[in-house]
């Protein structure tokens, strides 16, 4: 269990384990923090950072299942301009993703969804972004699952390459033998 919470010297997304800033609504997220018990006030609290994360990639699914397709489409909504510098939130989610503003957003995968969260959670929280471990993001992953909405598909498993392993393992053998013999 990973909590930051009430830690005053941390950023607010950090400190109240929601590093997306998810604002307080009727909405019953896993881990989330009751309104009466929400010491903040405006933002989401969760027990748990990877309660918060898998909330921001709920809501950010369920966004893009709407039509907010894009990375503009997506940040504008997320984060609108009378509480950002939304432009620049685009540039630095799409640099992150490799992605073109208006590209639509085609593959939503476990290598996506740990992309963008890490790109919004360092968008959100400065330097205390790097508390966030990819653990913490995996975690939140593999409690989302597999599923389909109307518009897009969601493949959350990270789907392991046993060539990843199978090659390292080959070399290393080789290179015993060969120092061996």
């Amino acid at each position: 269990m990973s909590s930051f919470l009430g830690r005053k010297d941390l950023s607010r997304g950090i400190r109240n384990n929601n590093p997306g800033n998810l604002i307080i609504t009727n909405e019953t997220w896993k881990g989330k923090i009751s309104k009466k018990l929400n010491t903040d006030g405006r933002f989401e609290q969760f027990t748990d950072i990877k309660f918060g994360i898998r909330a921001m990639l709920r809501d950010l699914i369920h966004d893009i299942d709407k039509g907010k397709n894009t990375i503009r489409k997506l940040i504008s909504e997320y984060a609108p301009k009378s509480e950002n510098n939304t432009e620049l939130y685009i540039q630095s989610v799409c640099k992150a993703l490799s992605l073109a503003p208006d590209e639509q957003i085609k593959n939503v995968d476990s290598l996506f969804l740990v992309t963008l969260a890490r790109a919004i959670i360092k968008y959100e929280n400065g330097t205390d972004a790097g508390l966030v471990l990819n653990s913490h993001i995996q975690d939140a992953i593999d409690m989302i699952g597999d599923f389909n909405l109307k518009n897009v598909v969601v493949s959350a498993k990270n789907k392991f390459k046993l060539s990843s392993l199978i090659i390292p393992v080959v070399l290393f053998f080789y290179t015993v033998y060969t120092v061996t013999v």
